[in-house]
């Protein structure tokens, strides 16, 4: 139970690590991006924290439901999604 408990601290702190090192690093590149598409600063400025934090959500959610023991199964593609193969359900 120990080892289980460590290893599920350990996982989500990296997981932490990583986003926040996502975000630090991809800010200024998408507000950079942002500018050179014609973005006014402003909204530049408002742009790239709403990608990152559309990134962190993602992997706050999958982390959520990997802790809950959500089958992998019952999480199907998104209605209106892309059907790639990483979303297909057959997978």
């Amino acid at each position: 139970m120990a080892e289980e408990r460590f290893t599920r601290r350990t996982v989500t702190v990296v997981m932490v690590v990583i986003a926040a090192l996502a975000f630090v690093f991809s800010f200024g590149n998408v507000w950079a991006l942002a500018l050179r598409l014609g973005v006014p600063h402003p909204i530049a400025a408002l742009i790239a924290p709403m990608v990152d934090l559309s990134v962190v959500g993602l992997l706050v959610a999958l982390r959520f439901l990997a802790l809950r023991g959500v089958p992998r199964a019952s999480c199907g593609p998104v209605p209106g999604c892309c059907t790639c193969a990483g979303c297909s359900p057959s997978r």
